[in-house]
This record gives C-alpha cells, sequence and structure tokens, in this order.
C-alpha cells in the first residue's frame, strides 16, 4: 500500500476537508478539537475520537475511547485497538462519515449528482397510520433479525428470536431447543416470556416430525392422533420448525398456544423466516467461535514453537573432539522435540540427547522446557548419563499431566576410548554411518518411556566409533512420515539416503532432502529432528580419497 497517495475524504454532508495522509510517524487525529488534523465540530463527537497511523508497514484506524464510538465498514471498533485498512473503507463517526482512499479510488462507479430537479417539491412519505398485520410482520421481521443476526451468544440470540415470534404470531410462549440426549431431554437455547420453558410440555411427536426437516404443526381441528398429547393439557395449537445449518439441523423453533381463528399459513411463512434467520446467526456464531479457537492454538503454537527454537541451541558445533550438525522441522503441529549436546567436565568427551514429548502445543512445550533445563543441570553436576536418564524419568513421573511421558535417546561419548554408550527410553531410531560412508543399522538395549515409571533402570549399549564414523539420531517424525499413498517413509530408507555421507552436515542435509522428497509436503504431520554427531572433528585425508574411491561422486539429494 502506497503511504503517500492515502486521503480520509468526508462524505455526504460532513463539513469538512480531504486530508492527504503522511507517513511520518505522526498520527492524523480526527475530533473536534481545534488542533485535530480533520475537525469534525458535532457535540457526538469527542475532542479526540479516533487516529489514523502508518505502522508496520500499513495504515490503521484507532478509536482513542471517544463516547460514541467509532464503526468501520459498519462494525463497531474497540477502542484503542488499532485495525488495519484497506481502500474505500467507510470510518462512521455519528453523524458522520468519512473514507480512507488509496490512490484515485480506481474501480469504484461515480455517477454526479445535480440540482435540475431544484424547482419540484419535496415530500416526505410515510406508512399508514393503521398498517396491516402482514405490514406488521414484516416491519417486526426486519427489525428482529438485526437484533438476531448481531447476537453475540446463542442464548441471546434465541431469546431475541421467541421474543419477536411470540410478538408476530400472537402465541402464548416460544423456545428454542435442541435435543440433549434422545428424545425426551431438550435443551433449551432461549425461550419468551421469561420462565415460558416450565408452563408445559413440549410435544415429542411434534418435536420427533420436525426432526424430518420440514415444518409441522398439530391443532384440535385436525385428525391427527398425536394432536391429543397437547389438546389434552388445553393447548390449542402447536408448531414446531427445524432450524438448519446448511443441511444439518442444529435445533427447533417450538411455539404453542395460538389465539382463536390463527392463519397458520401466515404464521408458519413468519416463523419460518424467523427459522432460517437463526440457522444463519448460530453458523455465523459457530463459525466465529472455531476461528477463536483457531487463533487461539496458532497464538499457542506459536509461543510453543519459540520455546522450542529456544531450548534446541546450536544447530552445528564442537564439544572437545565431538562434532556435531542438528536441523528441526516444526510440524503442522510443534509436539515438543529435544536436542542437545553437553560437554563433559573432563573435556574429554560429550552427552547427546534426542527427545520427543507426547502430545501438541504448549502444554509439550513446556514439559520439554523443564525436562531440558533438568537434564542439563543434572550433567553440569558431574552426573553420568546413566544416573541423568533415571532422575529424568522420576523427574517427569512426578510432576507431568496424567499420560505425558517423553521417548528419549542419550548417547554418552568417551573420546579416548572411542565408545559412545547409547541409553535408550522407548526412542529406538539411529543409524551409524562409518567413516566410509557405509550405514549399519544398531541393535540397543531398549527401555519404556521416561515418566512412566518411577524408578525405571535403563542399561548402556556401548557402541565402539572409529575417526569419521557418526551416529545419526532422529526423531519419530521422520521415520514415520507418510507420502500420500499413506506409506510409511521407514528407517530402511533413511539407511539408504545416508549411503556415500561423509560428514555431519551431508548426513543432515541428506534426510532432510529425503523428507521433501518423500512426502511432498511443506508441512509435515510431526516435529522431524535430525543429528548427526562424529567423534572427532577431523578425517584423514587418506580416508577421504578411500571415500572417493568407492563412489562417482558426492549425492546432493535422496528422494524417496
Amino acid at each position: 500500500m502506497s503511504s503517500q497517495e492515502c486521503t480520509i475524504t468526508p462524505l455526504g454532508s460532513c463539513p469538512a476537508t480531504p486530508v492527504q495522509l503522511q507517513a511520518d510517524g505522526k498520527a492524523c487525529i480526527v475530533g473536534r478539537s481545534v488542533g485535530a488534523s480533520m475537525r469534525l465540530d458535532h457535540p457526538s463527537i469527542s475532542r479526540q475520537h479516533a487516529s489514523f497511523h502508518f505502522q508496520s508497514g500499513r495504515w490503521t484506524v484507532t478509536d482513542l475511547g471517544s463516547r460514541h464510538g467509532t464503526n468501520l465498514n459498519g462494525v463497531p471498533l474497540v477502542a484503542r485497538q488499532p485495525m488495519p485498512l484497506r481502500g474505500g473503507d467507510r470510518i462512521s463517526m455519528l453523524p458522520w462519515t468519512i473514507r480512507f482512499d488509496v490512490g484515485s479510488a480506481v474501480g469504484a462507479t461515480v455517477v454526479q449528482t445535480s440540482d435540475g430537479d431544484s424547482g419540484g417539491t419535496v415530500v416526505v412519505m410515510a406508512p399508514a397510520v393503521a398498517p396491516n398485520e402482514a405490514q406488521v410482520r414484516l416491519d417486526l421481521l426486519i427489525c428482529s433479525s438485526v437484533s438476531i443476526y448481531s447476537s453475540a451468544s446463542e442464548g441471546e440470540m434465541a431469546t431475541e428470536v421467541a421474543k419477536a415470534c411470540v410478538s408476530g404470531t400472537k402465541c402464548q410462549r416460544a423456545l428454542v431447543v435442541r435435543f440433549l440426549s434422545g428424545e425426551g431431554r431438550l435443551e433449551v437455547v432461549g425461550a419468551w416470556p421469561v420462565g415460558a420453558e416450565g408452563m408445559r410440555p413440549i410435544s415429542r411427536t411434534l418435536v420427533r416430525g420436525a426432526a424430518q426437516g420440514k415444518p409441522v404443526r398439530l391443532s384440535e381441528d385436525e385428525s391427527f392422533g398425536a394432536a391429543q398429547s397437547i389438546v389434552g393439557s388445553g393447548v390449542n395449537g402447536a408448531l414446531c420448525i427445524p432450524i438448519k445449518i446448511d443441511s444439518s439441523i442444529e435445533a427447533f423453533l417450538y411455539l404453542d398456544e395460538f389465539p382463536e381463528k390463527t392463519e397458520y399459513d401466515d404464521v408458519l411463512s413468519f416463523s419460518h423466516a424467523l427459522g432460517r434467520w437463526v440457522g444463519l446467526a448460530m453458523m455465523r456464531l459457530q463459525r466465529a467461535e472455531l476461528e477463536s479457537r483457531q487463533r487461539d492454538l496458532l497464538e499457542e503454537l506459536a509461543v510453543a514453537r519459540q520455546v522450542q527454537e529456544r531450548m534446541m541451541g546450536a544447530t552445528w558445533g564442537c564439544q572437545g573432539d565431538v562434532t556435531w550438525a542438528m536441523k528441526s522441522v516444526p510440524g503442522q503441529v510443534v509436539a515438543g522435540d529435544i536436542f542437545g549436546v553437553y560437554g563433559s567436565n573432563s573435556g574429554l568427551g560429550a552427552t547427546v540427547f534426542l527427545g520427543d514429548v507426547s502430545g501438541k502445543g504448549l502444554g509439550p512445550g513446556l514439559l520439554m522446557a523443564a525436562i531440558t533445563a533438568h537434564l542439563e543441570a543434572k550433567l553440569s553436576d558431574g552426573v553420568g548419563a546413566e544416573k541423568a536418564l533415571c532422575d529424568l524419568s522420576n523427574f517427569v513421573e512426578s510432576r507431568a499431566t496424567s499420560g505425558q511421558f517423553a521417548t528419549f535417546v542419550m548417547g554418552e561419548i568417551d573420546v579416548p576410548s572411542r565408545v559412545c554408550n547409547l541409553f535408550d527410553a522407548g526412542h529406538g531410531y539411529y543409524v551409524i554411518v562409518d567413516r566410509l560412508g557405509i550405514a549399519k543399522p544398531i541393535r540397543v538395549e531398549a527401555g519404556i518411556p521416561i515418566g512412566v515409571i518411577n524408578g525405571f533402570l535403563y542399561e548402556g549399549t556401548p557402541i565402539t566409533l572409529d575417526l569419521g564414523d557418526r551416529v545419526v539420531f532422529f526423531s519419530d517424525g521422520l521415520a514415520e512420515e507418510r507420502d500420500e499413498s499413506g506409506t510409511m517413509l521407514g528407517p530402511e530408507r533413511i539407511s539408504d539416503a545416508l549411503a556415500g555421507s561423509i560428514g555431519c552436515e551431508e548426513d543432515v542435509f541428506r534426510l532432510c532432502e529425503l523428507l521433501k522428497g518423500f512426502s511432498k509436503n511443506l508441512k509435515y504431520a510431526d516435529d522431524v529432528t535430525i543429528a548427526s554427531i562424529m567423534l572427532a572433528s577431523d578425517v584423514a585425508s587418506d580416508v577421504a580419497s578411500d571415500v572417493a574411491s568407492r563412489r562417482d561422486g558426492p549425492s546432493d539429494s535422496v528422494s524417496g
């Protein structure tokens, strides 16, 4: 949006002149004050009523806490909350309206007014003094439809429609109800008059009939056996109309006890129209509720992702003679992957860990942060991997909510002995890639996920490493990603993709490319974390020559 070509233009009889907006960091004030950029001198306009401001690359309008409020395209603005603007937006500050224009408002169809008819007489027209019943119902329908559609809740909306039904049909009561369980219990969404739900029972037969999808009624003069259920209670007529959202019946509009000689066809037309408005209003409310939930979820996931990114640490680095590379790719819903490398106090090794907290969203993200902090505190105190993992499991078991746990793998690398001691806590995903680029599976003593049983002892599996050998860890988001046909990527494709790779960064790159080619998705079903850890930071030149002679050339990408 061009910040130099934006104008606020008074409409109709508004006694102001257009104002060219300037993106100079200063707000353009509209109000009754003499110092306002656009002065609107009227008692209903506050001294500083609204402001226009250029921020984050676009123009916004803000109601400054005015007494009578500001509307944007007919919708009231929340005080002191900036709202982005688009060309053609209409900003109302009663009794006047101004328009926000970008450029010359290209695309608008314009007609010109003239005073050529000034010799004529303007006659004020008014409705008949005593409108007929049809006109009364039409006026009521129009007026009530506005309040129904603008209701903030289902209860408020249902009460408005019940009140309109009683006024328009002269029935004794009206209710909006929906099935609560089976056909015997109904939830009252709204009713009129107050307490109408307790006047008498609702006809189950009538509601059952309306559940077939069309309006139904019962009255004393019909040869309909079910009519006895209401006639016997002294009610001379009842009407039930299904309220639909699309083709699905969401609720029912129920009216009973009509005056004598009621024209039910007219009553039905009026009530059916109100029922359709209720369906639209319910759909709007439900959509707004879903959008609100979605916004809350996205905000929660954004916070969880920020926590995750901060706790993940560096994507590559060295700890003594231990080198690593790592890549974490967020899934559609943040799931709480964990990764870290912590140098030993002796400087002769490092502890590497990778895990996945169960569940999605902010809760698992916070648990992941707590796990990382607890684990690093233990490792900084010199606690070995075996005890640190056991203590971590006890920590999670005593503090996590029911059903929360984490799968984990921890590798304790001792450089002098060239051994990586692997501890598995329900993880199970890793591959050894030797200095010649040959990928080999690892058999590890499997343990249960952390946080399941207090006091569980994890056994390590020692893996001997030569210079240039790497241990490749990855979360289940990689191995369990599925393609369009539902086929799982699986460990075999991962091993094949690593064949011929000669370094940590290449290991990670190849598996990321494998994931892209296999799933063809920008967002994956689960978080994916891939890490490659090498015993030494350098590889002998004769090893590099040996590798080059065993393959035709480096593979930049591997598809699934």
